[in-house]
């Protein structure tokens, strides 16, 4: 006897010529019963069909990012809804912005010109005309004309100006057309509340 057989006993022969039947304490069939409909699919070999709820919405992760989009879109637009950032155009290289805000019983116009940061700017006469938007008069009554406001401004060669013209009617809806000697401009604006 050698050392490693005084140490561990003696050594156990196994007779693989005995015919055994192989004995499973845990079948597949059973464990797959108790799985989610899904697995069961999936074993099955039946497709399955992916829908784009499904794909937002498969794990905490996905609807976290999904809940964070939503959010930054949501405050993108609320943002350049109050921010005036659409009541801004170019013209002949500047942006111009504009608002009405109502002071003490008058309109005023702010006009507020930021030349580009290429130096490329119009200089020059600007014509103005507002008129507020009357609405649709009723059958049988006759359509009014509405009031025009024009004004002439000058753009000089400063990076930002600023204008403020009093306009002479009231209203919460207005046009307002800026024209250039080679451009020609429309804006619909709307009258801020006053705080």
């Amino acid at each position: 006897m050698g050392d490693a057989e005084k140490q561990f006993g003696e050594p156990v022969h196994i007779d693989n010529n005995i015919p055994r039947d192989t004995v499973f304490y845990y079948s597949r069939e059973r464990r797959l019963s108790r799985a989610s409909p899904a697995v069961q699919e999936i074993n099955d070999g039946v497709p399955i069909k992916a829908s784009l709820s499904k794909t937002l919405f498969a794990t905490r992760g996905h609807k976290l990012l999904f809940l964070a989009i939503l959010f930054a879109f949501i405050t993108f637009g609320l943002g350049s809804l109050f921010s005036g950032r659409g009541n801004s155009l170019k013209l002949g290289g500047n942006t111009l912005a504009l608002t009405i805000i109502p002071v003490e019983g008058t309109l005023l116009l702010g006009i507020v010109k930021d030349a580009p940061k290429s130096g490329e700017l119009y200089t020059g006469a600007v014509d103005i005309a507002v008129s507020p938007i009357i609405p649709k008069p009723k059958e049988g009554e006759e359509r009014e004309v509405p009031p025009v406001f024009s004004h002439r401004i000058f753009l000089n060669p400063v990076e930002s100006e600023t204008y403020r013209l009093t306009l002479p009617f009231e209203g919460s809806d207005f046009f307002a057309i800026l024209k250039t000697d080679t451009e020609y401009k429309t804006l619909r604006l709307r009258a801020r509340s006053s705080k």
